[in-house]
């Protein structure tokens, strides 16, 4: 996923139907720019405003790296950013 991509795979999700747990395997995408990170987290915070609990399976070893570092959805107080999404 790039940021040519990012939208495509964002809107690819229904938050409108309610569900309790949701589980994101990604594990034959490859993240390549802080875009596609950005995507992940809209999706990941969309769902938790929702009340879904999210699981994000099968990051590559590059893509977990690029997560890690940027990604704000697995990060302490992620949750604050759900009033603002």
């Amino acid at each position: 996923m790039f940021f040519a991509s990012a939208d495509r795979f964002a809107n690819a999700f229904d938050f409108k139907e309610v569900i309790d747990q949701v589980r994101i395997d990604v594990s034959r995408a490859h993240f390549w720019d802080i875009t596609a990170v950005s995507a992940l987290d809209k999706v990941v915070l969309k769902f938790r405003r929702e009340g879904t609990e999210v699981e994000v399976i099968g990051l590559n070893a590059a893509s977990a790296t690029l997560v890690d570092k940027f990604a704000v959805h697995d990060k302490d107080g992620a949750d604050d950013l759900l009033l603002g999404h």
